[in-house]
């Protein structure tokens, strides 16, 4: 079997590192703990691409102070990254004790100096295989409970790396030397595979916790799209969604669906009299006053600017009534003036009509905005039911 030379996996896998952290950018993260994962792993990559890439240029044999910044600087680059998975689990965690460990170690490898590279093989071996640990345990949620397909698989790399760390430390316990410069010793058979893990573990890591990455960016900015900032309730798009399915069971279980159509009276008001920063706290309030009358299957969107749409399953008319007045009577039973200073009430027309038979959730609407208009012309403050579908 061809054997493959441990210092070039060395540079490639250093290659590799730095070619990642130029990746990285931090500034592209949707959140704190996100982007503070990017800055780690920049930070680590970096750290290991310099600690793997420097004995080129110190020459062979490698001499022991090449050793020492290559043993340095791994169990370093090891504990950022550590640090980093921490981050990107959603763990926070403490940088004093990151330094700390890095420091720790970097004392411990200067400590063994007197053994030569006996001392930085075993530091080397050792110190890996724990902070490997510590890498898998900083990001077990990961490792434990990915919400993804994408984490499974990146979750999965960092658990199936650990037990070769250890095996590699296991080797030093038997082992009287010679020791060779580049720390690894491997019976010969295991240099090859060893020596290729260690020059694609770079890449490899990288192309999945990308993906780890563009998988929650998409999941986020699908969570933007079907949800109100504003009010927290679904978006006008994400109730289109999800009305189907909810016709279907519907109609599956020989219910009916009630849609309600629910408009804030004289909303414009409010914002002309308090300003447009209390209107929004009304908008927000009122998104969850109406969650509290609607049962856990039951969808709220907002689908105007002070307007909401429920759609509700039901028995019958009379309860869809039911349902319908209940949200119309939560607005005027609360404190508003406890919400927004100066605001005395608010209350809020309503329209409602059962989905017919075959018809369309775009025209049941329609025919629910109908008896919304009849309730706003009747003298707003009122529930006005829909004329039966033709």
């Amino acid at each position: 079997m061809m054997q493959l030379d441990v210092p070039s996996s060395y540079a490639i896998c250093g290659a590799g590192a730095l070619a990642g952290a130029a990746l990285v950018r931090p500034s592209l993260a949707q959140d704190e703990l996100t982007a503070q994962a990017l800055g780690l792993l920049r930070g680590g990559l970096a750290v290991l691409g310099l600690a793997l890439l420097q004995p080129l240029a110190a020459g062979r044999p490698l001499p022991l102070w090449s050793q020492t910044l290559m043993t340095a600087g791994c169990l370093a680059a090891i504990t950022i990254l550590s640090w980093a998975m921490a981050a990107l689990a959603g763990v926070r965690t403490s940088r004093l004790a990151m330094w700390s460990t890095v420091t720790g170690s970097a004392v411990v490898t200067l400590a063994v100096l007197p053994l030569g590279t006996r001392g930085q093989t075993w530091v080397c071996a050792w110190g890996l295989a724990v902070l490997a640990t510590l890498m898998v345990w900083m990001a077990r949620r990961i490792v434990l409970r990915p919400r993804d397909a994408h984490e499974r698989l990146f979750g999965a790399l960092l658990a199936l790396t650990l037990p070769s760390y250890w095996l590699r430390a296991s080797y030093t316990l038997t082992w009287e030397g010679p020791y060779a410069d580049h720390l690894l010793y491997m019976p010969p058979f295991m240099m090859t595979p060893y020596a290729l893990m260690y020059g694609v573990l770079p890449i490899l890591v990288l192309l999945l916790l990308f993906n780890v990455l563009n998988a929650r960016l998409q999941q986020r900015l699908h969570e933007r799209a079907m949800t109100d900032h504003l009010t927290g309730a679904m978006s006008r798009h994400a109730l289109a969604e999800g009305a189907g399915p909810l016709i279907t069971a519907s109609r599956a279980q020989a219910g009916a669906l009630a849609v309600i159509m629910v408009d804030l009276d004289h909303f414009k008001r409010i914002n002309d009299e308090l300003g447009h920063a209390a209107g929004d706290r009304v908008l927000a309030h009122v998104a969850r006053l109406l969650r509290t009358q609607l049962r856990g299957e039951a969808l709220l969107a907002r689908y105007g600017g002070e307007e909401f749409v429920a759609l509700a399953p039901v028995q019958d008319l009379v309860i869809a009534r039911r349902v319908a007045e209940r949200l119309r009577q939560v607005l005027i039973d609360e404190r508003w003036g406890e919400v927004v200073t100066g605001l005395d009430a608010v209350t809020a027309s309503v329209g409602l009509t059962l989905l017919a038979g075959d018809e369309s959730f775009e025209r049941a609407l329609a025919r629910a905005d109908e008896a919304l208009y009849r309730a706003k012309n009747a003298g707003r403050n009122q529930v006005q039911v829909a004329l039966a579908a033709a």
